[in-house]
């Protein structure tokens, strides 16, 4: 895929997402307790439907939740 990228565009939205839901890299606990909160909120709302519009956006902070639990596990 070679998508065209309209950065003056892209700033505004995530500014704007971000001030909606917090997304971003999870970096401390407290990240971490905000984003399980706003995955939880997201599921009750979206359930298992793979059609709502707002499914893509479970999986990604699914991803970043799951990452920073790999990150904190202690290795074996």
């Amino acid at each position: 895929m070679n998508a065209v990228i309209d950065f003056q565009r892209l700033l505004p939205a995530w500014q704007t997402l971000q001030s909606v839901a917090p997304i971003a890299h999870i970096e401390s606990e407290a990240d971490y307790d905000q984003a399980t909160i706003l995955l939880n909120s997201l599921l009750d709302m979206v359930r298992d439907d793979t059609k709502h519009p707002l499914y893509s956006l479970v999986a990604v902070v699914g991803d970043l939740i799951e990452a920073y639990e790999i990150e904190q596990e202690p290795l074996q």
